[in-house]
């Protein structure tokens, strides 16, 4: 299967969107305001309602790859196999921003450094939980992501791929002969955790919100040859699925399962030629795609360096030094995840999955 370029494209965006909702966040207590409108802040500035776009493209993208692997049974082997590729894809950039965070933090404390929100919160004692992938299930009872705020998401993906094969196995007449009635409980289910946790970053909460979502992308694959989706690809079905998404954006002021049902017609709609899918599949938007994970994973800390290069109180003196100040952030992030993508990325992928990468697969979430 040749790679579904605008399903790429459509990750940079997210990530993009959470790399700029973040920067916001952390530039208002040094004195910079850039609030937005409500709607564009819903729209554009909204980082944490992206996440819930990666857990059901994340299903969607391994059921369509995968499902022949185990829709028959899972083999001791193939299950191996599918793990270590998985790992090959999130670990080796995972473990080397620890290492990278762990070093500053520990430089910072060797010299007494002053830093944003202080040193307390790294825990030595939860670093091994980070490095093992479990530490946003819930163990300590804090969020997940207090070494790299971002890698709680990371986590709950492992969860998710520690379960995908046995959700393909077990739901495979279901989704062949009854795929409706697999939505519904999907569906249900996901509204059913959202009505009774607040959609989260840790334990039970994050855990419900991360494996219904990824769930749903997985069903979302048995509709990949229908009827409903052949319309969606079409211009007016694929920009029908977009304004809904955006709608759904402009509606809801926090994180959402009704997120990621909105999205999932929208990730159909990608998968075929239409004005929409053009755009996503944009030759800079798929780069964007390319180097999402490096930015997603890796922004915290480039935009901790970022604001020791460039002054705040420079960037308080006027609107100009202002939006200068923040190009530059986004220009220097930008740089660093697109180095980190080619020296640590794709290589450990390339090493730890055994085999070169390949232009013909379709593009990973």
């Amino acid at each position: 299967m040749n790679e579904i370029r605008p399903l790429t494209g459509i990750r940079g965006i997210a990530a993009l969107t959470v790399f700029l909702s973040h920067t916001q966040e952390a530039l208002l207590p040094r004195g910079i305001d850039l609030t937005a409108p409500t709607v564009i802040q819903r729209l554009l500035l909204s980082g944490g309602r992206q996440v819930d776009i990666f857990f059901v493209l994340s299903g969607f993208i391994l059921t369509l790859i995968y499902s022949e692997w185990f829709d028959a049974g899972v083999n001791r082997r193939n299950y191996f196999k599918f793990l270590r590729k998985r790992l090959a894809r999130i670990y080796p950039l995972q473990a080397f921003m620890l290492v990278l965070i762990t070093g500053f933090v520990v430089a910072a404390s060797l010299r007494h450094a002053q830093v944003a929100n202080g040193l307390d919160r790294f825990s030595f004692a939860s670093l091994p939980q980070n490095f093992l992938l479990v530490h946003a299930w819930g163990f300590d009872g804090k969020e997940g992501g207090t070494w790299n705020p971002p890698s709680w998401s990371i986590s709950i993906e492992f969860l998710a791929y520690l379960l995908f094969p046995l959700f393909l196995w077990s739901t495979t007449a279901a989704r062949k002969n009854h795929r409706w009635l697999l939505l519904a409980a999907i569906l249900a289910c996901g509204f059913l955790c959202n009505a009774v946790t607040y959609w989260g970053q840790a334990g039970f909460s994050g855990i419900s919100r991360g494996l219904t979502e990824f769930a749903l992308g997985c069903v979302g694959v048995a509709f990949f040859s229908s009827g409903v989706a052949e319309w969606l690809r079409s211009n007016i079905g694929s920009a029908l699925a977009l304004l809904a998404l955006l709608v759904c954006y402009a509606l809801t002021p926090d994180t959402s399962f009704a997120i990621a049902v909105f999205a999932a017609p929208l990730i159909l709609a990608l998968t075929g030629k239409n004005r929409v899918s053009a755009f996503f599949g944009w030759t800079p938007v798929y780069f964007l795609g390319e180097i999402s994970y490096s930015i997603y994973l890796g922004h915290f800390l480039f935009t901790s360096i970022a604001y020791r290069l460039v002054s705040a109180e420079w960037m308080r003196s006027s609107p100009l030094a202002a939006g200068l100040g923040v190009a530059f952030i986004i220009a220097f992030v930008l740089s660093l995840s697109t180095l980190t993508y080619y020296a640590i990325e794709r290589p450990g992928r390339d090493w730890l999955g055994g085999q070169r990468r390949s232009r013909t697969t379709p593009a990973l979430a």
